[in-house]
This record gives C-alpha cells, structure tokens and sequence, in this order.
C-alpha cells in the first residue's frame, strides 16, 4: 500500500476550516479595531466639549466633529458639568459571504469636570 497522498489529502481536507477560523480570527480582530477608535473619538469629543461648555452652540459643535469621526447614530446629552455621549452603530463584516453576520456596536460614555480634572467614565 502506498502512503505518499494521506498527508496531501488531509491537508486538503482542513485547509478550508484554517481560512474560516483566520476570517473569523481577522473579522473579530477588525471588529475590535473599529470600536476603540470609536471610543476614542467619543473621548476626544467629550475632552473637546468639557473643555468649552460656555461655547454658545456647543451641542451642534459637538454633533459635527462625531459625524465627520464617526458612522452611525450619536446622541449627545449636555447639562451644568456633565456631557454624555451615545454611538449606535453596525458593523458589517469583513467576509460577508462566508460569515454572514453584522456585529452591533453601542458605546456609552460620559464625562465631567471634579476638581479643574476631567473624568471620563464607560456606562
């Protein structure tokens, strides 16, 4: 009996599993990528807005820099010392055809000013 093909037929065999576990490895990987970069935008925002709350149209001002920096829904709450702001968005996959799943993503954050410091919390 000769063995010489097991090896090339077994790797035949997983070579699809390994490209689906490195798409899901990759798109899971993207998908972590795009939500710190849209916390940090809402973080700069918020730093940006704590900075100038006596600015007369602060809100609007606040609006335009998320939806330049970001996709999706953001709903920005002002009041005396604290600002909160919510994204609400989806994240479509990367592999579309073999994944078939698009991921929500909602960040909630809020900030205010203790002491002439700005904190900023994760709801």
């Amino acid at each position: 009996m000769n063995n010489k093909g097991q090896a090339l037929v077994a790797f035949v065999l997983l070579l699809p599993i390994v490209f689906l576990l490195f798409a899901i490895i990759f798109d899971l990987g993207s998908l972590e990528i795009s939500k710190q970069k849209y916390e940090s935008e809402v973080k700069d925002t918020i730093k940006y807005g704590l900075n100038h709350l006596n600015d007369k149209n602060l809100n609007e001002t606040l609006k335009t820099m998320l939806d330049i920096n970001v996709q999706g829904n953001s709903k920005i709450e002002i009041s005396e010392n604290k600002i909160s702001i919510n994204i609400q968005t989806k994240y479509k996959s990367i592999f579309p055809n073999i994944l078939k799943k698009d991921y929500d993503i909602n960040i909630t954050y809020h900030g205010y000013k203790e002491n002439n410091k700005i904190k900023i919390k994760k709801d």
